[in-house]
């Protein structure tokens, strides 16, 4: 039992100083609630093994002025994969996300197998030169869109990708000997937004817009996966009854409106067919072909009609999604994320003015909605985050706490 408290303090002073420091041992016996004997014995352990150092001298608070200890990101590195429709993206991370190498492999109308197979060798182009050079590498952490099987570290079903059953965790454990994390993307940026981000909320709806639209859902300050894994499909939310087709089976899926490729062939149908959105297509020297999602946001800020025009059709869409989740799940937060989305403010300005009129007051009651903190490739943060979350926990694996 002794054994136990003491690697339950000694991970709690290591998350402490990792997410708040640098801190003195007088603020560490406080906020982890131990003596500051204690904590002197973990703090000489942790220094000898290279996980903290000596930041400096901090402010006196009457006498002797206190040491300060800080995490040391490079401890250790992982590599981060985040799998998309149309590319694999890869990094070298230290453990506080800053990047040592980068990787962009494209991927070309390839699904099921032959998707899996370019996985593993764009893994392979990319892992191997780093495992010859680097001892500190203790990981492959993966986040894919879809539902994935965590525990296990299995693709269940991705629609668009043809992905069923996929082992990928076994598959890339084998072929690198390294530990191999699986998480689907939208849960693995709920849990950076908490850990790098400003998501201080125990129940929270992280609503995703981009290439599809899909949603993490914390619940009493976890992740809710839902019974077999699918919890956060909201873009097959019907919101147009008897709309569009979707992959999913489903009519009038959310996805099929809002998402950045529904919006993308929207401008071009504009542009095409009634020489609409000229602000938005000049933007990419008028070739329709390079349109960007910053280019329609940047538009609709300026006030351009017809992407004000589609802003109003979009807000209408996801007010009417994230007012259904307010009356049945009641968050205290929405977090919205997408490249057409984020800095939309228009879009944004709209989507509250919506929900304000459609949700009932008690629902509304201290709600917040806002854009993601994460700033740029977020999907690399959300592979970290994963695994910093399953290794600083007593009794999961312990890579960095061996």
């Amino acid at each position: 039992m002794k054994t136990k408290l003491h690697e339950v303090n000694r991970v709690n002073v290591l998350n402490l100083i990792r997410t708040k420091g640098p801190l003195s041992k007088a603020e560490l016996a406080e906020n982890v609630q131990v003596s500051q004997t204690t904590v002197s014995t973990i703090l000489a352990k942790l220094m000898k093994e290279d996980y903290v150092m000596e930041e400096g001298i901090g402010d006196s608070t009457g006498g002797r002025k206190p040491v300060l200890y800080r995490f040391n990101p490079n401890k250790a590195l992982i590599i981060a994969v985040s799998l998309r429709n149309s590319s694999i993206q890869m990094a070298v991370l230290n453990l506080s996300g800053e990047r040592k190498n980068e990787m962009v492999y494209h991927v070309q109308n390839v699904k099921g197998h032959a998707y899996v197979e370019h996985i593993l060798t764009s893994l392979s182009l990319f892992v191997q030169p780093i495992l010859e050079s680097q001892s500190k590498l203790v990981g492959i952490s993966i986040v894919c869109p879809g539902v994935v099987d965590a525990k296990n570290g299995v693709i269940l079903y991705n629609a668009k990708l043809d992905l069923y059953q996929i082992e990928l965790k076994r598959l890339v454990e084998e072929a690198f000997g390294l530990q191999v994390f699986v998480e689907n993307d939208l849960n693995a940026l709920v849990i950076a937004e908490k850990q790098f981000g400003d998501a201080p909320y125990q129940e929270l709806l992280y609503l995703s817009i981009d290439e599809g639209v899909g949603a993490g859902i914390v619940v009493h300050d976890h992740i809710f996966r839902g019974y077999s894994g699918s919890a956060g499909e909201i873009g097959h939310m019907s919101v147009v009854p008897g709309g569009i087709g979707c992959s999913c089976g489903n009519q009038g899926c959310l996805e099929n409106y809002v998402s950045w490729p529904a919006i993308y062939a929207r401008i071009l149908s504009g542009w095409f067919t009634q020489q609409e959105g000229e602000a938005i297509v000049a933007r990419a020297d008028f070739v329709p072909e390079k349109v960007k999602a910053s280019h329609f946001v940047e538009a609709a800020c300026e006030g351009d009609p017809f992407a004000l025009k589609i802003v109003e059709e979009m807000a209408e869409y996801i007010a009417v999604a994230i007012t259904n989740v307010l009356h049945f799940m009641n968050p205290q937060a929405v977090i919205l994320n997408g490249a057409h989305v984020v800095n939309n403010e228009p879009l944004l300005a709209i989507l509250r003015e919506k929900i304000e009129k459609r949700a009932m007051t008690i629902v509304q009651k201290d709600f917040e909605m806002k854009q993601t903190a994460l700033g740029n490739d977020m999907n690399l943060l959300g592979a970290l985050a994963v695994l910093l979350q399953d290794e600083m926990q007593v009794g999961k694996y312990n890579v960095f706490l061996r």
